[in-house]
C-alpha cells in the first residue's frame, strides 16, 4: 500500500530508506519512553475499612491494615500516597459469627493492582446485648484511728452493662471502690463502676450505665470499753467502840463503755461508789449503792452491794 501511495504521488525513489526511518523513529520513541519512565511496582500498607456493619452488632478481630502492590509508570507511582489508595470489606447483611470476606481495593485509574495481602480477611460479628448486674462496694484504705466503719449504701442496687455478647457474658459483677484513708466522718462519694469477671479482673470494652453512682459510707467513733475495779466510798465515823474490819463489793469489777467519743475512759483506773454514811452502822451491814459513772459512760451494772464488816476496837 505504501508502494502504491508513492507511485501515485510520483515519489518512487528512496522508498526503503524512508520506511526504515519511520520504523526507527517508532523504535526510538518507545525506547525513550521506556527508559525515561519505565513501568514500576511499589507496595503500600493501607488502612482496612469495614463498611455497613449493622447498628446492633460490633466488629471483632478485623485486621487494621492490608498490603497492596501496584504497578504503573515510574513518575506516576512515585507520586502515589497512602491516602490515594482505599481498601475495604463490605459487611452488609452479615449476621452473628465468623465470616471470610474478600478485600476490595480502589486505586487511581492510571495504575494497575498487582496484589492484595491478604485478599480475604476473617471478620467476627457479635450482637450488642445488655445485662442488669449487682453492685459490690469495696472499701479500701484505713480510716482515722478510733473510727468504726458502718454501712456502705450505693444509690442503686443494680446497673446496666452493655457491649458485645461474648464479652458481657464474662462479667460476674460490677465493683465500686471507696477509699476511706484517714476519713473519720460519714462520706458520700461519686464512684466509677468497674465490671469484673469471676477472677475479679476488670473486663474492658464495655459500657456501664450509669458510669458513676453515689455511695454513702457511715463512719463512727470506735466504742471503747474497759474493765475497772470498784472502790467503795465511805463518809462519817462508826459509833464509839467499833472499827471497820473489811469493806468489799459484789461484784468487785465492772465493764465500762464510752458512749460518746473522747470522754476520758483511757484515764480511768477505778469506778467509785456513792458515799456510804457510817454513822448509823453498828453491825455487819450489806448496802446497795449506785456507782459514780462519769458522763458519757455506761456500765454493765449501775449498782453494787457493799459488804461492811465491823468489830470492837
Amino acid at each position: 500500500m505504501i508502494d502504491n501511495y508513492f507511485k501515485k504521488t510520483g515519489e518512487t525513489k528512496n522508498i526503503v530508506p524512508k520506511i526504515l526511518a519511520i520504523i526507527m523513529a517508532i523504535i526510538l520513541w518507545m525506547y525513550v519512553m521506556n527508559e525515561q519512565n519505565p513501568p514500576f511496582e511499589s507496595s503500600f500498607i493501607i488502612p482496612l475499612e469495614v463498611r455497613n456493619v449493622a447498628a446492633d452488632y460490633v466488629l471483632l478481630d478485623a485486621p487494621e491494615t492490608v498490603k497492596v502492590k501496584i504497578r504503573g509508570p515510574r513518575n506516576v507511582v512515585a507520586g502515589v500516597r497512602t491516602k490515594d489508595l482505599k481498601a475495604f470489606v463490605d459487611a452488609k447483611g452479615l449476621s452473628e459469627g465468623s465470616h471470610s470476606i474478600a478485600v476490595n481495593v480502589v486505586i487511581p485509574p492510571s495504575l494497575e493492582l498487582v496484589e492484595i495481602t491478604p485478599d480475604k480477611v476473617q471478620l467476627r460479628l457479635d450482637p450488642i446485648i445488655s445485662r442488669q448486674l449487682a453492685i459490690e462496694v469495696r472499701l479500701t484504705g484505713t480510716p482515722a484511728p478510733g473510727t468504726v466503719i458502718g454501712k456502705a449504701v450505693p444509690a442503686y442496687e443494680r446497673v446496666t452493662v452493655e457491649g458485645p455478647k461474648n464479652v458481657v457474658s464474662t462479667v460476674e459483677k460490677v465493683v465500686a471502690i471507696v477509699d476511706l484513708s484517714s476519713k473519720s466522718n460519714d462520706i458520700t462519694a461519686d464512684v466509677v463502676l468497674t465490671p469484673v469477671n469471676r477472677a475479679n479482673k476488670e473486663v474492658e470494652g464495655l459500657t456501664v450505665h450509669p458510669e458513676k453512682i453515689k455511695i454513702t459510707v457511715s463512719l463512727t467513733a470506735a466504742i471503747k470499753k474497759k474493765i475497772l475495779d470498784i472502790k467503795p466510798v465511805t463518809q462519817g465515823e462508826l459509833p464509839p467502840g467499833l472499827v471497820i474490819k473489811s469493806v468489799v463489793t459484789e461484784p468487785n469489777k465492772v465493764e465500762i463503755t464510752e458512749t460518746a467519743p473522747n470522754k476520758g475512759i483511757d484515764k480511768l483506773d477505778a469506778i467509785y461508789t456513792e458515799a456510804i454514811n457510817l454513822t448509823d452502822i453498828n453491825k455487819d451491814t450489806d448496802k446497795e449503792v449506785k456507782l459514780q459513772l462519769p458522763e458519757g459512760m455506761t456500765g454493765t451494772t449501775g449498782t453494787v452491794i457493799v459488804k461492811i464488816k465491823v468489830g470492837p476496837r
